[in-house]
């Protein structure tokens, strides 16, 4: 009896639940008539009444209801608190300090305090049982990749049904699907192309989803929620902990929690620190506290998460002789495009220095690689682009100022997206070598996409071997498996496979040059999102291919290939050896 009660439960939970999302999306989302406002409150109702049904009948099957509401304390606080606002209303609504509680905040009314406290219970539960639906995905028996792609596949989908609502743009009117799914797509992918202006086109609700969507993409759906289940004490079991192991391709499941809070830690104190730094530059840039403060919130995780989305038509065009502003963009997008795995291993390091611990932690053949990848492409780009461009698109700036664009661009055309020049402006060579920076992109485990610096490195190493004879592929004084030589070959020409179909095509159906549809392209790979005034013209069918780049670009090439592709396996045989002429 007790396995169907459960089983009864669990299916009218998620009919339940896709309810009480409509309903939170009817009210915030679309302009309902006045006739319908209140069968949507009882609705809402009902639904809050089934919830907390659920939540005491579990409790009662329980074989053990202690072991029960310590690993669910999260459900009966939810409960506890919407008591709490429901009987602070009910008896205290006359008080002096409810009235203006509720008027600070634009709520006129009891009635209207109440239904607030409804809604809010409703996402505190949908977001709690999200947390849980980690548990189910885990009993699927997908692989690592295999989650990826749905993962972000349904942020993407939900993303683009949110972007329709009515509300959430300035003129009150659902915006094109294909233009919602561009959107969405771009911003889960932390790309920053777009067919609108992010900043006038959308309200404050469009765009709020769309910072969503920038953090859950930089992060990853995965990442976030089994993070919140370690926190509220839901914990992971050996499945998830072995699932969110491949994710992160870490070496031990033991390490799983470690990184995921290293993960959060590291976006909440670069972000938080974007946000103080920006808030303090814009101080006198705004009319009031709460718009600079909304502008270096959306800017600091777009830049941090390498989205390059900006609320400013001409991105930061206006603020190219400001360096303070420039400089703060800049350090975000190198943090957040060098991973997680590289900034976690570069701060023990540097905690084992301050302490001079004689065990410290070294850094990895991996931070290493990615240290002097980032460092000479950004100084290959920052001296390129200033010779190609001192006497064009910056004639008119100072040396300084020269300067610091050119060091920006560089930064901005791995996978940023921001840009101080109209990359319109800028000469045919400079555009090629933008190019190049975009489909090497970020480095793996960070928020950008493209091939990836660390790809490049072992490229280059494997190329080195080759020239001087030697058998083994060696960089940085260690020698690479061969596994990770193949896997970098692979990637590449994946990569450049995907990049030749999606420029052909596109060029077939627009009829441009190929250097302004390569440029395109190259950017949705690389989810840098940088433009040259194409993509706002791109008919349905070049939007959809540059949709397809975009995610496949930045889930990466190599975990499509594994995702569709069978289990690795041993071959019980080899064929003769033969050899064939190479060059």
């Amino acid at each position: 009896m007790r396995e169907f009660i459960d089983r009864l439960l669990g299916r009218l939970l998620i009919l339940v639940a896709a309810l009480a999302a409509a309903s939170l999306v009817a009210q915030y989302g679309f302009f309902l008539p006045y006739r319908y406002s209140g069968l949507v409150i009882g609705l809402d109702i009902g639904i809050i009444i089934f919830f907390i049904a659920e939540s005491f009948l579990r409790l009662l099957i329980s074989r053990d209801r202690l072991e029960y509401l310590r690993t669910h304390w999260i459900d009966f606080a939810i409960i506890g608190l919407l008591a709490a606002q429901v009987i602070s209303l009910r008896f205290f609504s006359e008080s002096e300090v409810v009235s203006d509680f509720l008027t600070r905040f634009n709520i006129r009314s009891v009635t209207k305090a109440y239904i607030i406290a409804v809604q809010l219970y409703i996402g505190a539960v949908l977001f709690n049982k999200t947390i849980e639906a980690n548990k189910f995905i885990a009993k699927l028996n997908l692989n690592a990749p295999q989650v990826v792609l749905l993962s972000f596949s349904a942020v993407i989908g939900g993303g683009t049904l949110l972007l329709l609502m009515p509300r959430a743009t300035t003129t009150g009117q659902s915006m094109p699907f294909v233009d919602a799914f561009f959107t969405a797509t771009s911003a889960t992918c932390v790309t920053g192309l777009i067919v609108v202006d992010t900043g006038s086109y959308f309200s404050t609700l469009g765009q709020g989803i769309i910072l969503a969507l920038i953090q859950i993409g930089g992060l990853g759906i995965m990442s976030l929620t089994a993070f919140a289940a370690v926190v509220i004490g839901k914990g992971m079991g050996m499945r998830e902990s072995a699932l969110m192991k491949d994710i992160l391709s870490t070496g031990f499941m033991g390490e799983v929690t470690r990184l995921l809070r290293n993960i959060i830690i590291i976006t909440v104190l670069f972000e938080v620190a974007g946000l103080l730094v920006l808030s303090r530059i814009w101080a006198s840039d705004f009319a009031s506290p709460g718009i600079t403060f909304y502008y270096a919130l959306f800017h600091s995780i777009s830049a941090f998460c390498n989205a390059g989305f900006s609320l400013f038509s001409n991105s930061l065009e206006g603020f190219a002789g400001r360096f303070d502003v420039v400089l703060t963009f800049a350090g975000l997008i190198v943090i957040g495009g060098l991973g997680f795995m590289v900034i976690s291993n570069l701060g023990s390091w540097f905690l084992g220095k301050i302490r001079r611990s004689p065990v410290g932690t070294k850094l990895s053949l991996h931070s290493k690689t990615v240290l002097v990848a980032s460092a000479m492409l950004l100084l290959f780009g920052t001296v390129v682009f200033y010779i190609l461009e001192a006497g064009d698109s910056m004639t008119l700036m100072t040396p300084g100022q020269k300067f610091i664009s050119a060091f920006f661009s560089s930064v901005a055309a791995r996978t940023a997206g921001f840009n101080t020049i109209s990359m319109a402006a800028v000469a045919a060579p400079t555009a090629l070598v933008i190019i190049l920076l975009m489909f090497i992109g970020a480095s793996p485990g960070g928020t950008g996409g493209g091939a990836k610096t660390s790809t490049l490195a072992v490229l280059a190493a494997t190329v080195r071997s080759i020239l001087r004879g030697r058998t083994n592929v060696e960089l940085l004084k260690r020698t690479l498996p061969q596994d990770v030589v193949n896997r970098a070959i692979v990637v590449v020409l994946l990569s450049l496979g995907l990049v030749f179909v999606a420029s052909v095509s596109i060029s077939i159906v627009e009829g441009k040059p190929l250097t302004e549809v390569l440029f395109e392209t190259v950017s949705a790979f690389g989810t840098v999102g940088l433009s040259r005034g194409l993509t706002r013209d791109l008919t349905t069918s070049s939007e959809i291919v540059i949709i397809i780049t975009m995610f496949f670009g930045r889930i990466g090439p190599l975990t499509l290939g594994l995702a569709i592709g069978q289990k690795a396996r041993e071959a019980a045989y080899s064929y003769p050896v033969e050899r064939v002429m190479i060059g």
